[in-house]
């Protein structure tokens, strides 16, 4: 970050190690975050609750999304992947978009269950297939359709900007 600006050499295994803790408490304040939303929605009905954490991971996430391509480094990123990897990144982001559909309709189903199943067995099950399945039909092709448009339009603008830089330099 350039907001102080100052000119000093660093050792670069340091700078890399401190990049390497930023990830991982990065990492770790979104899994508790992740947590948080995850406890208050099975205990709390009022989802206002969870705001904050949302917040957190949302705006954390965009920031970090948006300075990698406005630096072109997700189209390289994309590229080292395709090469040497057997799966395509296109393939692993919808891979990725079905996997978070599944998870969010098994989780909606498995919370209507247990809140709304009035505690037999018959009406728990009917409340979790019911969910599941109408979250199925929305939420697969929506975070599929969502990370891939994305995924597009990111690597284009990256790809762009990695172009303008080579011209540049």
């Amino acid at each position: 970050m350039k907001w102080l600006n100052r000119r000093k050499v660093e050792d670069e295994r340091i700078v890399n190690m401190k990049n390497k803790i930023y990830k991982e408490a990065y990492l770790l304040i979104v899994s508790i975050c992740m947590i948080s939303v995850i406890v208050k929605s099975f205990t709390l009905s009022d989802w206002t609750s969870s705001l904050p954490e949302i917040a957190i991971i949302l705006a954390g996430s965009l920031y970090a999304g948006i300075r990698i391509v406005l630096l072109g480094i997700y189209s390289d990123e994309v590229e080292v992947h395709d090469s040497s990897s057997k799966i395509k990144f296109n393939t692993r982001i919808m891979l990725w978009g079905i996997g978070s559909g599944i998870f969010l309709a098994l989780f909606f189903g498995i919370r209507s269950a247990i809140l709304f199943g009035d505690g037999s067995l018959t009406t728990g099950l009917r409340y979790f297939f019911l969910v599941s399945l109408i979250s199925l039909l929305i939420y697969i092709p929506l975070f599929a359709g969502v990370l891939v448009l994305s995924h597009q339009l990111a690597n284009k603008a990256s790809q762009k900007i990695s172009r303008k830089d080579q011209l540049d330099s």
